[in-house]
C-alpha cells in the first residue's frame, strides 16, 4: 500500500528503534539502519523503499489502511498501530521468535522529566528511563511523548492522547 513522504517519516520513526532486532537476524546492516536514524534525525525522509525492511510493521499499517477504508498508509493508520495495536503484535512476535526483548519492544507514552545533551529521562509506566531525543528537536520537560526502545518517537499526538489514556 502506498505512504506519502511525510506519512513515511513518522512510520520510520516508530520503526526504526526496532532495526537492531533487524540487524541480529542479519536482515539489514547497522551501517543502513545508522544512516537512516542519521537521514530521519535530520527530518529527511529516506528512499522510498526503507520502510519496506519491516515488514510486519508495513502489513499490519496495509491492514488497518484497509480496516479504516483509505487507500494510503497515513500517519492516523500509524499512530493507530504504534500506539494502540502494535503491544499485541509484539506479543505474538515475541511468542514465535524469542531473539528480542518484548518490554522495550512496546511503545509508551510518557512525561519529559529532563533533557541533557540530546538525551531525556522519560517517566513511563517502566519508571524513569534515558531516551535518545534524535527524532524530536526541541523536547522539553514536561513535555509528553511517545518512547520506543531507547528512542523518544515524537510528542504525543493530541487526537490520540484521550485515546491512549492518562499518563500515570
Amino acid at each position: 500500500m502506498k505512504i506519502d513522504e511525510n506519512d513515511r517519516l513518522l512510520f520510520l520513526k516508530y520503526a526504526l528503534p526496532c532495526a537492531g532486532t533487524l540487524v541480529r537476524r542479519g536482515n539489514v546492516s547497522q551501517q543502513y539502519v545508522d544512516s537512516l536514524i542519521s537521514v530521519v534525525s535530520a527530518g529527511e525522509t529516506p528512499v522510498e523503499d526503507a520502510q519496506s525492511m519491516f515488514k510486519v510493521a508495513n502489513a499490519m499499517c496495509s491492514g488497518i489502511a484497509e480496516r479504516m477504508g483509505k487507500e494510503k498508509v497515513d500517519c492516523e493508520v500509524i499512530r493507530q498501530y504504534f500506539l494502540l495495536e502494535h503491544s499485541e503484535v509484539v506479543l505474538d512476535r515475541y511468542r514465535l521468535m524469542k531473539d528480542f526483548d518484548p518490554i522495550d519492544c512496546n511503545t509508551y507514552k510518557g512525561r519529559v522529566m529532563s533533557v541533557d545533551g540530546g538525551f531525556a529521562v522519560v517517566n513511563t509506566k517502566l519508571g524513569e528511563r534515558k531516551y535518545r531525543t534524535d527524532f524530536v528537536p526541541g523536547i522539553c520537560a514536561g513535555d509528553r511523548v511517545v518512547v520506543h526502545w531507547d528512542f523518544v518517537v515524537e510528542r504525543v499526538p493530541q487526537d490520540f492522547a484521550a485515546r491512549m489514556g492518562e499518563l500515570e
